[in-house]
């Protein structure tokens, strides 16, 4: 039986180790993947039901810990697909609370000179 800071510190390990993957997954193989965001939830969801369906038995690790950490794998890829953390923004904005100095919106158009048009002047 498993003592309780055991157990807390498997789910740490398991959460930074996923995120890992993720992250090395994320730069390497899924910006490079056009596939539509309904499906991967679709697949995200097999994964997270099928255990229980084919009664798989819970003290098997690879089983518990596997289809939980493709399911949050693919979860949080749907979520990068359908923009869910992103800024939202109104009117052009960023909601942030900074601006960053030498962005775009600092730049103003101003109109070219145009020298001979005070030589062609007719008075």
């Amino acid at each position: 039986m498993t003592t309780w800071p055991k157990l807390i510190l498997e789910m740490v390990i398991f959460a930074i180790a996923i995120l890992l993957i993720y992250n090395g997954l994320k730069y390497f193989i899924f910006d490079k993947i056009k596939v539509n965001k309904w499906v991967i939830l679709a697949i995200a969801l097999i994964f997270l039901i099928a255990p229980s369906f084919l009664g798989v038995d819970p003290k098997n690790v690879f089983w518990v810990y596997g289809s939980s950490g493709i399911f949050i794998i693919l979860f949080l890829w749907f979520i990068d697909i359908s923009g869910w953390n992103k800024r939202k923004t109104t009117n052009n904005t960023t909601t942030s609370t900074y601006h960053k100095k030498g962005s775009k919106k600092d730049i103003k158009i101003r109109p070219k000179a145009k020298p001979n048009r005070v030589k062609n002047k007719k008075d």
